[in-house]
C-alpha cells in the first residue's frame, strides 16, 4: 500500500507491507521538486505496526519531522 501527502513543498510517500504476524513494516521517501527534476530520499522506520493506520500516521509524522529539522532552507545530506 502506498500513501502520497504534500508537505512544505515536498511530498511524503509512505510505503507499507504486511509482515508474517499481521503486523505492519513503513518505509517513506521525501521528495523534493525543482527545475532540476525530483530529488528523492528515502527512509525504513525500524518499528512494526499492528495496523496500516498507524503505520501511515507513523511514517508520516517521521516524514513531517525529518523535513521540520534537515530540509528546510535548502537540501541537507541525510542518513536514514
Amino acid at each position: 500500500m502506498k500513501k502520497r501527502e504534500g508537505y512544505k513543498g515536498y511530498v511524503i510517500e509512505v510505503r507499507l507491507s504486511e509482515l508474517k504476524d499481521g503486523g505492519f513494516s513503513a518505509e517513506f521517501s521525501i521528495e523534493e521538486h525543482d527545475e532540476d527534476g525530483i530529488m528523492e530520499t528515502e527512509f525504513y522506520l525500524p518499528d512494526t505496526f499492528p495496523s496500516q493506520e498507524s503505520a501511515i500516521e507513523a511514517a508520516i509524522q517521521a516524514g513531517r519531522q525529518k523535513i521540520d529539522v534537515e530540509f528546510e532552507g535548502g537540501r541537507a545530506v541525510v542518513n536514514g
